[in-house]
Parts: C-alpha cells; structure tokens; sequence
C-alpha cells in the first residue's frame, strides 16, 4: 500500500480540506493508496513522517536534510504545494533520490490576478476611502485622490511564469511595463509586451513596482536602502515572493522616511507576522497573510496538479513539475 501524507494545515475549522473535495478523490478513489492527515500544528517534518509515508503533500511545514537522514527513510516524493519550494532543502533530497514537485500552472493566474489586486487598491486608496465612510468622513473624500495608471510605469522583478503572465495581463492598464531579470532575454520579455532593464534602471522609472522572483542566495535581500533610495518617492514596492526578497528594516526606514510612497505585502519574513511588527504600524502599507491568491479556483486547481504528480509518480509517468532533476 502507498501511503501518502497530507498536511494538516491545509485543513479548514471544519476539519475539511481547504482545496475542496474532488481533488482529494483522486486520491481516495485508489484502492492502492492510503492516505492520513498530519497534524496540523506541524511546522517541520521529521524522520517519524519520512519512515511512514511514500508521499506528502506538503503545505508549509519545512523539509529539511535531518528529516530524511536516517536509514528508515521511505519518502520517496514531496508534492509542494504551491510554486514556492525555498522550505524544501532540494539538494539533500536529490542526494536521497527523492522527488520533490511544485504546482507552477496552477498559481500562475492568481498570483498574477492578487498583484494587480495590491495595485488597484493601493492606486484608488481603496483602504482609505472605506475607513472614510465607515468614520463618517464622506466629505474628506476630495483629500484621497488616486493615482491613475495609463500614464504609469510597472516594474516587474522576475519574469517567470508568474512574472510573465503579470506583464500580459498588465498591458491593458500601464503606459509601459519595465522587467528585471537575468534570465530572459529582451526578444523573450518583448514579445511579451515588457522592456528588459537592469535593477537601478527599474527602480529609478517605476512607478509601481511587483517583486516576483525565486528567492536563493542572489536574490535575499535584493531589494535594500540601496534599492530603495533609487526608487521614485512617488512609487510603491509589492512583494508577492518570498519575505526575504526585500530587508524589511530598509523598507521600514524608506517609509517612514517618506522615500517611497508606500509598499504592499502578501509575504514577509516571519509568517506568521509577529503581532508587534512595527510593519502593522506603518502607513500607506498593504499587508495579508501569504493568501491574497487564494481562491476556491486557485485552491482546487494546486491540489490537483499536486495530487497528480504523486500519481504520476506512482503510475510511472512523466512528471513534468519536478523542480531537484
């Protein structure tokens, strides 16, 4: 029997999966796969879950080298769900020859609709403007002037397959859209509509600036008071990465020095936020817990393209997800 784990924290309050029934039926549907639910205060496998299961589906907890060093080991893949996988220590899987997956096309149109989603409520004051209404304040409303976007400029920090989709659902709304990155060519970002610059060109010429690259070493804590002093004062930063990306003490300083206009987060160093953040504090700031993208849609489709990689797996079949070839 091939046993497959799933993470506890992708359980809901009612004790239901958060992704919705169907995809785990392609599960439960196999009369040769077992599967359990981990317990949801897990923030770190260890060797006691690696020797039970074949599989996990794997949410945040982290996976580290320890939790698959012992010789009782049977992991054989982890299915990340998400298209993140800095939680996963990929090179001391990949020395036990276990696969390790992400969920690439199923995020890819959320999280391109969530930074947008920052964008619009930052440019139209939308948080503002419903405390306006909510205090009793409707007449201030002619002091909350938006910004609109059809003479702006978009910076996008990474144009990979979330990067990418961004810029072409972008197009419709920005004068220009500017793009950072080192691995695509200017014919690749032209023929998606953006202007290949480097990093002090972008942040010097943006307006609004969407941070959507991978973080490892070259980009953990790219974006710092260097950065920073090189952007417009007029201009907002937002990160729908990884926390790490930016140095949240330079962004901390750059607004409430006033040089930037302000920032919007969807992830941050510490997840969850510390309660005493001074970020909480801070006008002109955007914060969610790592979830704007998540929606019924988003949910149902990650899950499934996670579970069919670990059935793929089992069936022998191509796995076209696998990030530690």
């Amino acid at each position: 029997m091939f046993k497959v784990g799933i993470s506890g924290d992708l359980l809901n309050n009612n004790n239901e999966p958060c992704f919705g029934i169907d995809p785990l039926n392609l599960l439960k549907n196999r009369n040769d796969i077992e599967i359990s639910w981990m317990d949801k205060s897990i923030t770190e496998l260890d060797s006691t879950m690696t020797s039970k299961y074949d599989a996990i589906l794997l949410n945040l907890p982290k996976a580290n080298a320890e939790c698959v060093s012992q010789s009782n080991c049977k992991l054989k893949i982890i299915s990340r769900f998400g298209v993140g996988f800095d939680s996963v220590d990929i090179q001391a899987m990949k020395n036990k020859n276990i696969i390790v997956t992400n969920t690439p096309n199923a995020v890819r149109r959320p999280v391109a609709v969530a930074a947008l989603t920052m964008i619009f409520a930052v440019a139209g004051k939308l948080l503002q403007k419903d405390v306006l209404v909510r205090d009793g304040n409707w007449n201030d409303r002619t002091n909350f002037m938006g910004k609109g976007l059809a003479r702006k400029t978009l910076g996008v920090i990474g144009a990979g397959n979330i990067g990418a989709e961004t810029i072409k659902l972008s197009k419709p709304f920005f004068n220009n859209i500017l793009a950072y990155d080192p691995f695509k060519s200017q014919n690749q970002l032209s023929e998606i509509g953006a202007i290949k610059v480097d990093l002090v060109h972008l942040a010097n010429n943006s307006d609004f600036i969407v941070i959507l690259c991978n973080l490892d070493d070259n980009t953990r804590g790219m974006i710092n008071s260097e950065f920073f002093s090189n952007m417009r004062n007029s201009a907002y930063i937002f990160n729908l990465s990884r926390g790490p990306v930016i140095n949240e003490r330079h962004l901390e300083n750059a607004i409430e020095s006033k040089i930037i206009a302000g920032a919007g987060l969807d992830v941050t160093e510490i997840e969850p936020l510390p309660t005493n953040s001074k970020l909480l504090k801070l006008d002109n700031m955007i914060i969610t817990p790592h979830a704007l993208c998540w929606t019924d849609e988003c949910f149902n489709d990650i899950a499934t393209e996670a579970i069919n990689s670990i059935l793929n797996f089992i069936d022998k079949k191509p796995i076209s997800n696998q990030v530690n070839k």
